[in-house]
């Protein structure tokens, strides 16, 4: 046992040291926020016009889309509200430029790169003439440029709607980390697009996250790529892998989610790559830009369902949650996430791995669990209990050989303090064994004994108040001269029959009323019932047999 012990011990106190050790990112925390991940695609359409004064004035309008930027972003309202980074949606390359640089070099014949750069040219005329083509816009210009920024979102569905969800920008920060709010104009109007649940802040004990980003548009092929990192010192705004997150952000994770693993829930995005720094911004700013856009972030009937579902999937009671996610699917039969679990648990349900199926009955016996206690252990108990049942035998012995030897010497107790005297007589009132077919055996117990031997005779109600049980009232008590005047005649002589000891004066003391007389017909040994619970005593005992309650009280 000793050795049990210490070997109990000495596993505890292992557990304790290894768990701080174990690393905090449990298994699940995500899916509960994946499915409102989005990727947002952002470009421009410029319309220029470019003005020729030499001579006859011409002109030469073209219309030029470019890529400004492409990022991550996420869902906070079912009716397709959408948050990322403003550098996402609002690029430092100005388009315009760009469009200057192409239509020039279109209709003046030159070579001018079509890039965002400003350029310059030998000719003094034509460099002057390209100079006022590019922005700002001034009297003297030679171009008129009109920029529209058109915004696509692309929600992580299955199938993925084509061509994306057109949006458009509520509001932007003055920075490129700052939030930027989107609303989507086509494909909310049902309000069931999935939802993330977004948090307050970043918590002071908040460490582990994951980046929830999405390198390409979304798809069944293309879910979000979830990559892990921690807050140097918990609860800042700094990554402790800087590099690892500068390289998702160069891979299109700017706006991308923070997911707090111990909340499962949003609390800030992550923006910067080029020669932008990494930044994090949390979920105060991210509420903040709501509010300046009139939103209010809420999730919607889909997302209640999918939580419920997501309940039993991940307590793998596979079968409770097929019907789940099947409503889900009724709901949004694009959901992504919850059409992947529900092929998981159609796969497992009524398996060894379904913790909600029954039991099934095989005909192979369950092999019995090995005990973990050695087996010198259960032969140690062995003896132990042995040895307890020996002494026990041996004290037994000896009680009863000193109650039989009581037995033969002394009287013992009986009913109304008569005896039986060590000749198993009966002494006055008490009858013998053997009177009564049925009875307990007739010798006393010993003075503390419990008798668990005694045999009790069960009377109703009725035959407890029959005459035959009750008998009949005693006569009123004599004064203390039994010589009546008037010379009426004694009572008849209560002697007990021939060969029996006249048994004690019954006469109650002084001021009290006889009691209804118990006695049996003559020629029955006396019954007497037990005060507590009324059930007839045992022939000499002293304790009732059926309540335990002492006759003599």
């Amino acid at each position: 046992m000793p050795r049990l012990h210490s070997l109990i011990a000495g596993l505890g106190a292992l557990s304790a040291l290894t768990a701080p050790m174990l690393h905090p990112h449990p298994s699940g925390s995500t899916d509960r926020v994946t499915p409102g991940a989005v990727r947002v695609e952002s470009s421009s359409h410029v319309r220029i016009t470019l003005l020729d004064d030499r001579g006859v004035i011409k002109q030469m309008a073209r219309d030029y889309d470019v890529d400004l930027a492409k990022g991550s972003g996420f869902t906070v309202t079912p009716d397709g509200v959408v948050v990322t980074a403003t550098q996402v949606v609002q690029a430092a390359d100005d388009p315009r430029v760009y469009a200057a640089n192409r239509v020039f070099a279109e209709y003046f014949k030159v070579k001018i790169p079509a890039d965002f750069k400003r350029h310059s040219l030998d000719d003094a005329d034509l460099d002057r003439r390209l100079q006022a083509c590019y922005p700002p816009q001034q009297t003297d210009s030679t171009c008129i440029a009109d920029v529209t920024t058109n915004v696509s979102v692309y929600p992580y569905l299955d199938p993925p709607p084509a061509g994306g969800l057109p949006a458009q920008i509520l509001t932007t920060g003055s920075s490129p980390a700052a939030p930027a709010v989107l609303k989507v104009t086509k494909g909310g109007e049902k309000q069931s697009l999935p939802t993330v649940p977004l948090g307050t802040t970043i918590g002071a004990a908040v460490e582990s996250l994951d980046v929830m980003s999405l390198t390409g548009r979304p798809s069944a092929k293309l879910p979000p790529k979830l990559d892990t990192a921690h807050l140097d010192p918990p609860g800042s705004r700094t990554v402790k892998e800087r590099d690892k997150v500068a390289k998702l952000l160069d891979d299109g994770a700017s706006g991308a989610a923070l997911i707090d693993d111990g909340k499962s829930e949003v609390v800030g995005f992550v923006s910067g790559g080029g020669d932008e720094p990494v930044t994090i911004t949390p979920a105060d700013d991210i509420r903040s830009a709501l509010v300046a856009a009139g939103v209010t972030p809420r999730r919607g009937p889909v997302d209640v369902v999918y939580e419920n579902a997501l309940a039993s999937y991940h307590n793998k009671l596979y079968s409770g949650a097929i019907p789940a996610l099947q409503q889900v699917l009724n709901l949004r039969p694009d959901h992504a996430v919850a059409a992947d679990h529900l092929r998981v648990a159609q796969s497992k349900a009524g398996t060894a791995e379904d913790a909600g199926a029954k039991p099934v009955a095989r005909p192979t016996t369950a092999a019995q669990p090995k005990s973990s206690v050695p087996p010198y252990v259960w032969a140690a108990g062995g003896v132990v209990v042995l040895a307890l049942l020996a002494v026990g035998v041996a004290l037994l012995r000896r009680r009863s050989a000193a109650v039989r030897a009581d037995g033969d010497g002394q009287a013992g107790p009986g009913i109304d303090g008569h005896g039986i005297d060590g000749h198993g007589v009966a002494g006055p009132g008490i009858a013998t064994q053997g009177d009564f077919a049925g009875e307990a055996g007739s010798y006393p117990p010993g003075e503390n004994s419990w008798p668990p031997y005694a045999v009790t005779r069960v009377f109703g109600a009725e035959a407890a108040r029959s005459p035959e049980v009750m008998g009949p009232p005693p006569a009123t008590p004599a004064p203390a001269d039994p010589s009546p005047p008037g010379g009426p005649s004694y009572p008849a002589d209560p002697s007990p029959p021939h060969g029996h000891a006249h048994p004690a004066d019954p006469s109650p003391p002084r001021g009290h009323s006889y009691p209804p007389n118990p006695s049996p017909p003559r020629g029955q040994a006396q019954l007497k019932f037990c005060t507590q619970c009324g059930m007839r005593l045992g022939q000499g005992h002293r304790f009732c047999g059926f309540c335990g309650n002492p006759v003599d009280s």
